[in-house]
């Protein structure tokens, strides 16, 4: 009987571990330096050819940082919201897994294992581009806020242009190439990041380094 209850609580040990959340901390964002703004407004552009090449942990960071990070002690980000309400996530698909971008702490969390780019879509270009960003907001952040439905999904695609600029402005200053698309698999995206029927999808955007 000893045997069978040291088995079962070592299994269940193991099971506890499995589910146990993946996360790793990103080097601190380079905040200074970079193309000036002018020069990368006018190199930013649409292309859909990628290297696959994968991104440093150190150019995620940066590129994460520019695109929805939190640059106020207050917490607030880099990109502007309405009321301040954040309703915005960021998750990463690369070809290692899918990851959530957890701004607060500039980090990310594993979601699943194993090269989802190509899942995010249909043209075969979007599975060789470093990362696909899935930009998500979530309806129930607004749930302190009196304002019908579809104007809380109006500010979530006004949030939603400013975070993707800010990721193609960064993209340009890299030379690298990016493009943001509005036809995705929404079905498949929401299974794999398990959304409930609050969080919406509102653009994916393919970026990484030119071939």
């Amino acid at each position: 009987m000893r045997k069978i209850f040291l088995t079962l609580t070592l299994l269940a040990s193991l099971a506890s571990c499995s589910y146990a959340k993946v996360i790793e901390k990103l080097p601190a964002p380079n905040k200074t330096g970079g193309m000036p703004l002018h020069e990368a407004v006018t190199l930013r552009h649409s292309e859909r050819e990628f290297s696959d090449v994968e991104l440093t942990l150190q150019e995620l960071s940066d590129l994460l940082y520019v695109t929805a990070g939190v640059n106020r002690d207050n917490g607030l980000r880099v990109h502007p919201v309405g009321k301040g309400i954040q309703d915005m996530t960021v998750y990463v698909f690369k070809k290692d897994g899918i990851y959530k971008f957890d701004a607060p702490n500039h980090s990310i969390e594993l979601i699943i294992e194993g090269d989802h780019r190509q899942d995010t879509g249909t043209p075969t270009y979007i599975g060789r581009a470093a990362v696909n960003l899935v930009y998500v907001q979530d309806l129930k952040a607004w749930a302190s806020e009196t304002k019908p439905q579809n104007e809380i999904e109006r500010w979530g695609f006004a949030h939603t242009g400013a975070i993707m600029q800010n990721a193609y402005l960064f993209a340009a200053s890299k030379g690298w190439n990016a493009v943001v698309r509005g036809s995705f698999d929404d079905g498949k995206i929401r299974r794999l990041l398990d959304l409930n029927e609050k969080q919406k999808i509102t653009l994916v955007q393919s970026i990484g380094p030119r071939p």
